[in-house]
């Protein structure tokens, strides 16, 4: 974590707290002059604060660094690591595991599982209660599947993904044909491909596509209950918050930002580094580097000037009225 160390180096830390909930093995941290009251009456063993605070502390153990929040997420991740380092790799004699499964390594498999025959499962791979996976599924070293996350067959799963509860990969897409007054249904044939280090948020839905693959880039975030449709593309490094959804064959690039709820419309491209503001529409492509929001979406900049003008709809609606009727009495 760096930084300097004020006070008990002999200190006995265990866990992180808020400041009010803490004792002398809890770790807080402080960088809101807002919060300095309730810190400095904190019983905390660890306070990891800013040089700005330190002084404000006296006899109070601390770490003083440049950034304290980013500092206790490093410790916090340190402490996850070594309980994983603890766990015991073992499959449970309830979960039902096809004969050629290949394994890369030592796996968890929680209870109920059901695993489909011709799977590749990486090295320290855990798979909690109730998920399902089939066939000719791989999933890379070092990822977590929480319970019940559902995977579809042929789909790929990168390393070191974060998968939540009630996800589900690779299911077909929303693909039907109107023919002789009776939706049709087009078959759905393609899979899913997930990259390096994404996490997907609880009961997400991310589909197969109809042919070829739905892609999500490395380290891209997904919130909970996001729908990607099939054929999606989503680049490198994106955050995709609740309730975004994605209709089929959209493209987003790396580094863009999806604020909660956005729509998209499908067959559409956002580029790179691009933002959307929340509960936007998206029906055109957004241009690298924009800032849009709205429905429809829109340049935010002409956005804000149209939501400015919109108080003063009223009084230029009676201004009108009052020159129509001026103007038809005069003729």
């Amino acid at each position: 974590m760096g930084g300097s160390l004020i006070g008990n180096p002999e200190a006995v830390l265990s866990k992180v707290s808020e400041a009010g909930d803490a004792d002398s093995e809890t770790v807080i941290f402080l960088e809101q002059e807002k919060l300095l009251e309730v810190v400095s009456s904190s019983a905390a063993g660890l306070i990891i604060t800013t040089g700005e605070y330190a002084p404000q502390l006296p006899g109070k153990n601390l770490l003083v660094v440049e950034k304290p929040y980013f500092a206790l997420m490093l410790l916090i991740t340190y402490w996850q690591k070594l309980e994983n380092m603890n766990r015991s790799y073992i499959i449970h004699p309830s979960a039902v595991v096809a004969n050629d499964i290949r394994y890369e390594g030592e796996v968890s498999i929680a209870p109920n599982v059901v695993i489909g025959k011709g799977c590749v499962l990486g090295k320290g791979v855990i798979i909690s209660e109730g998920c399902s996976i089939a066939e000719n599924v791989s999933i890379g070293a070092g990822t977590m599947l929480y319970p019940h996350v559902c995977i579809y067959e042929d789909c790929i799963i990168g390393r070191n993904c974060i998968i939540h509860s009630g996800c589900v990969i690779g299911a077909d897409g929303f693909g039907f044909m109107l023919l002789e007054g009776t939706q049709q249904k087009i078959p759905q044939v393609g899979n899913v491909e997930i990259g390096d280090y994404v996490e997907i948020g609880a009961n997400s839905c991310i589909d197969r596509a109809t042919l070829g693959t739905t892609k999500i880039g490395k380290g891209t975030k997904i919130d909970n209950l996001v729908q990607i449709g099939h054929n999606c593309i989503i680049g490198e490094q994106s955050i995709v918050c609740a309730l975004v959804g994605l209709a089929g064959s959209t493209i987003v690039g790396d580094y863009v930002y999806l604020a909660g709820q956005v729509g998209a419309a499908g067959h559409i491209t956002i580029g790179n580094r691009a933002m959307v503001g929340a509960q936007s529409g998206v029906v055109n492509n957004v241009p690298e580097d924009a800032r849009y929001f709205g429905s429809p979406a829109m340049d935010a900049g002409e956005m804000k000037r149209i939501m400015a003008s919109q108080k003063h709809l009223p009084e230029m609606s009676r201004a009108f009225q009052k020159a129509k009727k001026n103007s038809s009495e005069q003729a």
